[in-house]
Formats: structure tokens, C-alpha cells, sequence
């Protein structure tokens, strides 16, 4: 099991796939092995290398290597350097290499010869191509996700189909009556994923949302816990109520299509029903809405506030778009910044332009920032995943 996790790891590692959380846990993984387990480890995965190609070149995989692990000394804090510098120098590099040759081989077959991270400018925030979601198990393991891996979907019991409209729904498989466990499925920055429970209900997560389910559910109830956005339509069934968790906040439903979020100060929880009926929760209070309602919990008081919905506005992010409400420019990009891995942002303007309207959704930032340039008087500037209003 430690071997087969350490090749998954290290192979998504030279794909420049990997995860922030599965490159620390990657480097823990090979800082319990001593010498003799990394030559063993990595020898017997060199044994499945054909030993020559004219695509193999010993010298740019070493020094691949050698800038990788060097560029995560700063992030990975001084603890891991004498393990890194460990695994760079003498037979375990070259046990490495022989590892990487097949990695480097598929790199090179593609038309990618550089990294997600070396092709992009620093004056540029950029979607990364087909962001593969990330599934974390209750035992701490966590995979990437995608059509390229399907021993990996179906060894986690998922599998992914085409929805008629062409949408890739990521579906979890029925376990049968085994032990349940809990899962976590995290929509990566700037996608907006479709999960499919094993009762049928179809959850739309947004940038950066999570969810976690059971592998099934119990005879008395379904429960999911959610973190950040998302939009259920929950499949009906009297007998066991549908029940989201979320902070602080609960929402019960028999069946029927709703939307939860935070606001952007992250101090409220905003329930919008679209059809159905649910009963929203938060300590002693509770809310019966409507659709076309929306509850906003508040998660200090516990306070729970009905008003009218704007479903327009709700529901843009799931037609791929920004919307806007008479918003000042902090709040644009408050908005924007959900979905681009915005750094920073400084407003050096004294402009006091509103915006009100929806923006598509671009893969480059400096797109979609060229769009509020037109109708507005603000210039705009990225450097280093900062923006500069000006």
C-alpha cells in the first residue's frame, strides 16, 4: 500500500498534476524511508523501464528533478531540505531517474513541453487546463481525479458518465450494504463539478467548494456536509429526509432544488430555494422557505432572515458567469476572485464606477479584466497573482 501510494504521488508529481496537499504528503511519505528502502522502492519500479529511447535524456530529468525539489525548500520549510538533498544526490537520484524515464517519456509525447506554472506570464492568472478534482478518504489518503486514471476512480467508487447535455458528472458508485465510509470531493479552483450521490441527487459544486458524503447512506436519513457553493437537486424520498450540513446551518429537505453559499464576508449562510419546499436550521431557530426565497443565516447570532431572491444573480455562476449589482470595484473582484487564484489586490483609484450585468467567465483573468476596462474608467494590472487597480 505504501509503495503503490508513493508511485501514484510521484508520478502525478513529473505530470505537474499533483496537489499541494499530496506534495506534503509525498515528501512525509519519503522522509520515513530510510536508504535502503528508497534504492529497493525505486528499482523495482525501474524494472518496468525499457532501458533505452532517443526521448530519454539522463541529464535534463536530473536537473528537472534538482530545480523541482529545490523550488519546494522555501514552501516546504527547512525541516524537509536534508531529505531533499538527500533524495538529489548520489544512488537514489539515479534510481529516480530510471523511475522517471516512463513519467518523462509521456511528458515529452505531448505537445506540453513545459510546466502549467512555466508557460503562464507573471503578468497573467490563468485557469489551469482540465483542473482535475481531488477526493480525500476518511484515512487520511487523498487522489486526483480524472478519465485518465480509471483503475483510481473505481478503486474510490466513482466512475464518470456524460449527462445528455454534455456534461461530465463525476458518479458515485452503490457499495452495497458494506460499511459506509466518508468521502470528500473538492471542485478544484475555477471549475464548477457535478457529483452524483448513490440516491441519484446531483450536486453542483462551484470553485473551491467541497463535499463530503457517506459511500452510502443510512435507513433514517442522507447526510452531506458542505463547504463553500453549491446547488443540489435532491432526488425525493419521504422515508429518509435530505439533510445538508453546513456551518452551523442545516437545511432539511424531502426533495426538491436548492442553492447554499456563503456571502462574501463569510459571515452568513445563504439558503435560496428554487422549487420544493426546506426547512433551514441554526440552533434554536428554524425557517420554512418557499421558492424564490432565501434565507441568511447568520453565523454569530444564529439568526435566521427571509427575504425575496434574486435568482439571476444566485444561480450565474452555474451558466459560467459574473454577475454584478450596482457593485464597487472591491466587490467585482471580491466576486472574481472566487473562481482566478488572485493573490492580492490593491485599488489605487479614486474612480467611483459601479457595475450592474454578468461577464463571462475566462480562462485568462487579463480577459475578463480587458472586459471591465471598456466600460469602465479603471486600468488594470497583474503581477506576480497580484492585481493593481488603477
Amino acid at each position: 500500500m505504501q509503495e503503490e501510494r508513493l508511485r501514484y504521488l510521484l508520478t502525478h508529481y513529473f505530470r505537474n498534476t499533483i496537489s499541494r496537499s499530496e506534495l506534503k504528503e509525498m515528501l512525509d511519505k519519503l522522509d520515513q524511508l530510510e536508504e535502503a528502502e528508497f534504492s529497493d522502492l525505486f528499482e523495482r519500479m525501474g524494472e518496468r523501464v525499457p532501458e533505452r529511447s532517443e526521448l530519454f535524456n539522463r541529464d535534463q530529468v536530473l536537473n528537472q528533478i534538482s530545480s523541482r525539489i529545490g523550488g519546494h525548500h522555501k514552501e516546504m520549510g527547512d525541516e524537509k531540505k536534508s531529505k531533499l538533498r538527500y533524495i538529489r544526490l548520489g544512488g537514489i537520484a539515479a534510481a529516480i531517474v530510471v523511475f522517471c524515464f516512463s513519467i518523462l517519456f509521456l511528458v515529452q509525447q505531448s505537445a506540453k513541453q513545459t510546466t502549467f506554472q512555466q508557460a503562464v506570464s507573471p503578468r497573467e492568472i490563468a485557469l489551469p487546463e482540465n483542473g482535475a478534482p481531488i477526493l480525500k478518504l476518511s484515512n487520511g489518503d487523498q487522489y486526483s481525479i480524472s478519465e485518465d486514471h480509471p483503475e483510481t476512480l473505481d478503486k474510490n467508487g466513482l466512475s464518470i458518465v456524460k449527462a445528455t447535455d454534455g456534461t461530465v458528472v463525476y458518479q458515485v458508485k452503490n457499495n452495497g450494504e458494506g460499511r459506509s465510509e466518508l468521502r470528500t470531493f473538492l471542485s478544484p479552483k475555477g471549475s464548477a463539478l457535478t457529483v452524483k450521490l448513490v440516491d441519484g441527487t446531483q450536486v453542483q459544486l462551484n470553485s473551491g467548494a467541497s463535499l463530503t458524503y457517506p459511500t452510502h447512506f443510512d435507513e433514517h436519513t442522507r447526510t452531506v456536509f458542505l463547504d463553500g457553493e453549491a446547488y443540489f437537486d435532491v432526488t425525493h424520498d419521504s422515508s429518509k429526509p435530505f439533510i445538508v450540513q453546513t456551518k452551523q446551518t442545516q437545511v432539511k429537505v424531502l426533495g426538491t432544488q436548492f442553492n447554499i453559499a456563503s456571502d462574501l464576508s463569510k459571515t452568513k449562510i445563504l439558503t435560496t430555494l428554487i422549487k420544493g419546499k426546506v426547512a433551514v436550521s441554526a440552533g434554536h431557530n428554524q425557517q420554512i422557505l418557499s421558492p424564490g426565497m432565501q434565507a441568511q443565516t447568520n453565523l454569530l447570532t444564529k439568526q435566521i432572515a427571509v427575504q425575496e431572491a434574486d435568482l439571476k444573480e444566485v444561480l450565474a455562476w452555474r451558466d459560467g458567469f459574473f454577475r454584478f449589482t450596482e457593485d464597487n470595484i472591491e466587490t467585482v473582484l471580491q466576486k472574481v476572485g472566487e473562481w482566478y487564484d488572485i493573490k492580492e489586490v490593491k485599488v489605487n483609484s479614486s474612480s467611483t464606477d459601479k457595475f450592474t450585468g454578468m461577464i463571462k467567465r475566462t480562462k485568462k483573468l487579463s480577459d475578463l479584466l480587458r472586459q471591465l476596462e471598456k466600460i469602465s474608467n479603471y486600468k488594470f494590472k497583474i503581477q506576480d497573482g497580484r492585481v493593481l487597480v488603477m
